[in-house]
């Protein structure tokens, strides 16, 4: 559950603060106009008890919000973000502070190759493959996340000109006040924001690496392909949704493979240009 603090004037002259729900977007939309969900909220202003309707618009790209009893009320709104727990904090300081993504999907793909040079009893190997194939998707999503993340948090410049560049910081309204006490959690601002992300809208991704870390993917479309194929494997059991039985093989798997493998090399050789061990080279 995502929630935004918000703040807008009463026809009575006081200023309401209060917390939102913001719903989460439609995932199975293809195109980011389509995702659009929305939420009503009645607020009630504790000094005149009017009653306020309170619009939350939620996309891939942006939330909005709008005051929509009162016309053009001018609304100031935060980032959507998740109720913390110890959890949460946690996994964030370790998004902000790691530096070992390349390892973990290096490990992820060599338990992959090991596995499919198992004897698998034939009846069971599109089970396997159904399950691999959707372990190595979301490595290279894993990877994409948690690398952009690393990367920018711990930059100022990267972080500057992220704010800049995308449509969501851009939109966010805040008071003076407001202003200095998001610079002092700024980073884990962005690192909510980043991780709450949809990272296989690779449109989004591919933007966001272009833009911020001046790194461009060149031709993805297998990839693109490989996130629709990833959707059948976790959601159908390897079914599309006419039900027929998607077309995998131990030749398609390493082909997969193979094409995350050149991406992380070639993400790893633009933003890290001087520290490719031995170890990278060789895998």
């Amino acid at each position: 559950m995502m929630l935004m603090d918000i703040s807008f004037s009463c026809e009575c002259g006081e200023r309401i603060k209060e917390t939102v729900y913001v719903p989460a977007p439609n995932f199975m939309a293809e195109q980011n106009k389509d995702s659009a969900s929305q939420h009503y909220e009645e607020i009630s202003c504790k000094s005149c008890e009017k009653e306020h309707e309170v619009l939350v618009v939620n996309t891939f790209s942006a939330a909005d919000c709008y005051v929509i009893s009162d016309g053009d009320s001018n609304v100031i709104f935060g980032m959507p973000y998740f109720p913390e727990s110890d959890y949460d904090k946690n996994e964030l300081a370790w998004l902000i502070q790691s530096e070992t993504q390349i390892d973990i999907f290096q490990n992820h793909i060599k338990s992959v190759e090991k596995i499919l040079e198992s004897d698998i009893d034939e009846e069971a190997y599109f089970s396997l493959l159904v399950m691999l194939y959707g372990h190595v998707v979301a490595a290279v999503e894993a990877y994409l996340s948690s690398t952009f993340i690393q990367k920018v948090t711990n930059s100022e410049e990267l972080t500057r000109k992220l704010i800049e560049t995308d449509p969501t910081f851009s939109k966010m309204k805040f008071t003076l006040k407001e202003i200095f006490e998001e610079q002092e959690k700024l980073k884990v601002t962005v690192a909510t924001y980043l991780k709450s992300l949809i990272f296989h809208k690779l449109d989004k991704v591919k933007t966001l690496y272009e833009n911020v870390l001046d790194c461009e993917f060149g031709d993805i479309s297998w990839l693109f392909k490989a996130v629709i194929i990833r959707h059948h494997c976790v959601h159908r059991a390897g079914y599309d949704q006419e039900n027929n039985k998607i077309e995998l093989s131990v030749e398609t798997l390493r082909e997969l493979v193979t094409r995350a493998k050149d991406l992380t090399s070639l993400i790893e050789s633009k933003l890290h240009p001087t520290s490719l061990t031995e170890f990278d080279l060789s895998f």
